[in-house]
């Protein structure tokens, strides 16, 4: 007889099975925080639009930040585990998940993918322990961060 759980009773399409263990553990690690961590308190920053800073040395110990980024303190997870840690931090605040991916895909990434070893050596170890955080900026003039009205072209000679 198989018991059915809350998780399980959705995957229709038997999408579980296809997971590797660690694809799993980092799923299960990740909702566990979400559910003692972020639930609970998720909404009252909301309703203050505050983001809540106390979680970020509690998500820090998830050891997520900087997902799929080999060496360097970071965990190397593949995209798949990557993606179901940032799936479980929507679930619970998308705020958080939005943190999340800025820290590890916008600035981390473009460290890592556009920095010289000096900079990836300096900066990627304590933005993966999430002691230095990363920042996403899109501005322009006279639409502000209105991304569908940017009007900055970049033209080559």
């Amino acid at each position: 007889m198989t018991t059915v759980t809350a998780a399980s009773s959705v995957d229709l399409f038997r999408l579980d099975e296809q997971l590797t263990a660690q694809e799993r553990e980092v799923r299960e690690r990740v909702r566990a925080f979400c559910d003692a961590e972020v639930v609970p308190i998720a909404q009252h920053y909301w309703e203050r639009a505050e983001f809540p800073f106390e979680l970020v040395p509690k998500l820090a110990s998830l050891n997520i930040a900087g997902g799929t980024i080999e060496r360097y303190a970071c965990p190397g997870m593949s995209s798949v585990a990557y993606g179901l840690a940032l799936q479980e931090l929507s679930r619970a605040d998308g705020s958080l998940a939005t943190f999340m991916g800025v820290q590890s895909s916008l600035a981390m990434n473009a460290i890592y993918y556009c920095g010289t070893e000096e900079q990836r050596q300096r900066w990627l170890p304590p933005m993966a322990r999430l002691e230095v955080l990363g920042a996403f900026g899109l501005t322009e003039p006279d639409v502000g961060s209105d991304a569908a009205n940017l009007r900055t072209t970049a033209v080559r000679d």
